[in-house]
């Protein structure tokens, strides 16, 4: 009889942990309390209480609202990881031939200045008329000023 009630309790431990976790889940990643999330609570409620476990909502919302709380609190490894980006300043980087090159990605991150245009928006040399419809242009006239004529 000692077997069944220890193998009746780790069912019970195990059951109260899923219910927990999915509640933490829920608050963490904020899930709708619709579709899965519900077939998922009803199912472990119904075997909470088969097994005889008062009261499972309330392990489903204490597990929801500290999902809630550590997803509002920031995580020491997001800490870590934004000084790690932040100690990062290196303006040049050796290759294997041990020469010198200009580190780019920081170049790239710049915000454009006040009357240059980024990158994107600058107009690729596919886009602009090709000098073949521009028409032969003699190099006479253009050394000595000459007006086209209209």
């Amino acid at each position: 009889m000692g077997i069944t009630n220890t193998n009746m309790e780790k069912e019970r431990a195990e059951l109260i942990k899923k219910i927990y976790e999915l509640g933490f889940e829920v608050g963490v990643k904020s899930h709708s309390e619709i579709g899965w999330v519900l077939r998922e609570y009803n199912t472990l409620v119904e075997n909470a209480r088969k097994l005889g476990i008062k009261s499972p909502e309330s392990y489903y919302q204490d597990g929801k609202i500290k999902g809630k709380a550590s997803r509002d609190k920031p995580s020491e490894a997001k800490e870590k990881k934004a000084d790690i980006v932040k100690n990062v300043t290196f303006s040049e980087i050796k290759n294997e031939t041990g020469e010198i090159q200009d580190f780019e990605v920081l170049q790239l991150q710049r915000k454009p200045r006040l009357n240059e245009l980024p990158n994107l928006v600058k107009q690729t040399g596919h886009a602009e008329v090709p000098r073949l419809l521009k028409g032969f242009k003699s190099p006479i006239s253009f050394l000595f000023g000459h007006r086209k004529k209209s």
